[in-house]
């Protein structure tokens, strides 16, 4: 009798270890997820692999993209049939990106924990609210087509800055190589400084050209390039000649410009080439003054991004040197990325307000998590 109660109760115990397990796989799945369907739905983790290389294939054509969209503008009036062929296929590489954002879960930080939400309603429903869904869509749309379609209607070739957007992928990939301890801080930040200096003179020489296009070819004398003269040679009749040399020419006075090194061989001629010539001088101010505190912070060696790497080296070779659990590194590392990720410190912010104040918050935030609550029910209402 006692030998059939052991093993029934062993049975038992088996049942309940096998259940407790069941239930503990089913929620490390779903782990950190908001959605009670998120397991069932057809939704995208993001540290996916096959996504993380979908990211990288997108940044290419994003790089292409931001370079080529200010080139467009001011060097084209109608794509040649290859590049307006190239331009289609990256068209069509960010409306699928634009398709699987839908689908892509994302990490929402709260003031001391993260979530990893893969329900897939509020997933579409955050980027749909966006403002990065309308411009990821006007992006998509074949503008070169539309405005030869449209009869050559100047305005909407306007609307090709609204891929510039794109960028936006460009930056977020300098962030997170910031975060890499495998690569080296002061190289990521020199090359990022470099690459934004050189987008904003190649946007300004970009339209810098522009400028001298809107002119009918009747008065291409009074723009900045139809009256520069280099030696012997003149720009007079400069939309036929090499676009190679029309761009380093507008390069040049962009980079001059902001230099304000002031030769005095290339200037502007007309009105609205010294207005523009007037806002491109005031922002390259603003410009210098961000890239000279940044090279300062960089030797000083105090930014929050520097801290976060220094505590992740350390946590690194903690981590190597006692050879511990893949899962236990990951939490660590997970939370260490969380304190970097938060804007703000949480409660320390509210700090200084009074406490009858920050009781009205706390109702605030958490009153209808407290609603649900049968014990708190009636004494909210007296509150």
């Amino acid at each position: 009798m006692h030998g059939g109660g052991g093993g029934s109760k062993r049975r038992e115990g088996g049942d309940s270890d096998n259940l407790e397990k069941g239930y503990v796989s089913r929620l490390r799945h779903c782990y950190g997820t908001r959605g009670g369907d998120a397991c069932r739905q057809f939704v995208i983790r993001p540290d996916n692999r096959w996504y993380l290389a979908w990211k990288h294939f997108i940044l290419v054509w994003a790089v292409y993209s931001s370079f080529f969209t200010p080139m467009e503008f001011g060097f084209f009036r109608g794509l040649p049939e290859k590049i307006f062929l190239l331009d289609i296929a990256g068209q069509f590489a960010f409306l699928v990106d634009i398709l699987l954002r839908f689908f892509v879960g994302y990490h929402e930080v709260h003031s001391n924990s993260v979530s990893l939400v893969l329900s897939h309603s509020q997933i579409a429903l955050r980027y749909l609210k966006s403002p990065r869904f309308l411009l990821d869509l006007l992006g998509c749309l074949p503008w070169d087509y539309i405005y030869k379609v449209a009869r050559h209607k100047e305005f909407l070739r306007y609307l090709l800055w609204t891929r510039l957007s794109r960028a936006l992928r460009v930056t977020e990939f300098f962030d997170s190589l910031e975060k890499d301890t495998r690569v080296n801080y002061l190289f990521t930040r020199i090359v990022k400084l470099f690459v934004v200096e050189l987008y904003c003179t190649h946007t300004a020489a970009c339209i810098f050209y522009y400028l001298a296009t809107t002119m009918p070819p009747s008065h291409e004398g009074y723009t900045w390039i139809g009256s520069l003269k280099m030696g012997d040679y003149a720009y007079s009749d400069f939309r036929h000649i090499d676009l190679c040399k029309r761009y380093i020419t507008s390069l040049y006075f962009a980079v001059v410009t902001m230099a304000t090194v002031g030769y005095g061989e290339i200037h502007a001629v007309n009105v609205r080439e010294m207005i523009f010539v007037m806002i491109y001088v005031s922002f390259d101010m603003i410009l210098g003054a961000y890239l000279l505190g940044n090279m300062t912070a960089l030797i000083v060696k105090g930014s929050k991004t520097e801290r976060f790497r220094d505590k992740m080296s350390d946590i690194m070779k903690y981590i190597d040197k006692n050879n511990l659990d893949r899962q236990i590194s990951n939490q660590i590392k997970d939370h260490l990325r969380l304190e970097y990720d938060r804007s703000y410190a949480g409660p320390s912010v509210l700090q200084d307000i009074p406490t009858t104040i920050r009781t009205k918050i706390s109702i605030g935030l958490y009153e209808h998590f407290i609603e649900k609550v049968s014990l708190f029910r009636d004494a909210l209402q007296g509150l």
